[in-house]
């Protein structure tokens, strides 16, 4: 038997230490990502892709009596000190170790900071470091007209265009692999969560604009692919500073591209496959070569279209598997594709979480569990990110019901 002691961090009392018999929390991830049955159920919380927004964050530690941490604060959303997310920049080492959360994630960053945007605008937007015209909203960063690409009109300009990040001169991955390091040494499976807001397909559009850009897949195929080009390069260089570091430690390495809307695809499978699927497979084969990681790919919605078009580009773990979209049972997914791909996520995410009972959180986590842990190859996790109104006591429920419905063999 092999023991793995967490001690707790000293300057917080009251929640309980976390003690591992058999598995390492790497080793078990590693198990259930070759679809093979550990001891249980591994979970994500703010380590892949399931990040909490910072309202739900906020309350969860305030519900679990834990003190807030300055590193924790930032002053969104004023834009001259915006840090670039509306996640938490870290989260509490006690709510992973509550909740035996297996994985920790290490992550690159800006290099000059504190972070002042590209330009201000008078009226309060901004272009933001990955060149993105921002205003803040409530909850979410909001995007602005005009895009910075929206009027462009040649290849050239796009190619030149001032705003767009440059990842030598404004990212560095200094002082991850010492991170990585210390997190693999105490048993943790290691992620590197996307480096770039967004994938390739996200990035061209968030740069020229929805509407605009799915034009140019029809009617201007030579900006769109122009785009997509400066998008794969950009992300190319960026997973390969991030993995000279941490290709060796990592277990998991994140991209995605959010391809569905709730009820259908965002856009045309036919032209999805000819131009952004090229796009894709390149940065996935360079994270397969760098790395010997499983990629865990973020797509909302509703995916059913591309399941097989994401297996044939490399992708090992799809998340967040809505359960609110037609055609996403678990059963059915685990099924078809289970073999060949491990899945993270459906935790209804948008009725049960936020505004269901701590009984049919519980009754949730179950279905997703007898569905889909059975053999391997599944993640328990919400459906999305954390929603800022979801209560605590029901994040709590549901990480309280991986662990309670989790155990292998799966009996449900």
């Amino acid at each position: 038997m092999k023991y793995l002691v967490f001690k707790p961090l000293p300057r917080y009392v009251g929640l309980r230490r976390q003690q591992i018999v058999g598995y390492t929390p790497r080793e078990r991830v590693w198990k259930i990502l070759e679809h093979e049955e550990a001891d249980r159920v591994p979970a994500d919380f703010a380590a892949c892709m399931s990040w909490p927004m910072k309202q739900a964050y906020f309350k969860l530690k305030h519900f679990l009596h834990l003190p807030l941490d300055f590193s924790e604060i930032d002053c969104y959303p004023a834009p001259a000190s915006y840090t670039g997310t509306y996640f938490p920049a870290a989260v509490d080492e006690e709510i992973y170790r509550k909740f035996q959360i297996d994985f920790r994630p290490v992550k690159i960053r800006l290099k000059h900071l504190p972070y002042v945007p590209k330009k201000i605008y008078p009226d309060g937007t901004y272009v933001d470091q990955y060149g993105y015209h921002r205003i803040a909203g409530n909850t979410y960063l909001e995007f602005a007209r005009p895009y910075a690409l929206e009027c462009a009109t040649t290849v050239k300009e796009i190619e030149n265009d001032p705003f767009w990040l440059d990842p030598e001169e404004e990212v560095t991955a200094e002082g991850t692999r010492k991170r990585a390091r210390e997190l693999e040494e105490k048993g943790f499976a290691v992620t590197a969560p996307n480096p770039s807001h967004g994938g390739v397909f996200e990035t061209a559009w968030f740069r020229r604009g929805f509407e605009k850009f799915i034009e140019d897949l029809y009617m201007r195929p030579n900006i769109a692919r122009a785009i997509l080009d400066k998008a794969v390069r950009i992300h190319s260089a960026l997973f390969k500073m991030f993995l000279d570091e941490v290709g060796d430690i990592a277990t998991v390495v994140s991209t995605g591209d959010d391809l569905g809307a709730q009820t259908a695809p965002i856009l045309n499978p036919k032209i999805y496959r000819e131009f952004i699927k090229p796009a894709e497979k390149k940065v996935i084969d360079l994270i397969h070569k760098r790395s010997g990681a499983k990629v865990f790919f973020h797509t909302c919605g509703y995916n059913v279209p591309f399941m097989d078009d994401l297996i044939d580009i490399g992708v090992d773990i799809l998340h967040p598997v809505q359960p609110e979209c037609p055609g996403q049972d678990l059963v059915m997914l685990k099924e078809k594709w289970g073999g060949k791909l491990t899945f993270c996520g459906g935790v209804g995410s948008q009725h049960i979480l936020p505004r269901g009972s701590p009984a049919e959180v519980d009754a949730e986590v179950k279905r997703c569990i007898k569905a889909a842990a059975p053999g391997g190859g599944y993640i328990a996790a919400p459906g999305h990110c954390v929603q800022p109104e979801v209560p605590p006591w029901n994040l709590c429920a549901m990480y309280d019901a991986i662990l309670k419905y989790g155990k292998y063999p799966i009996t449900l």
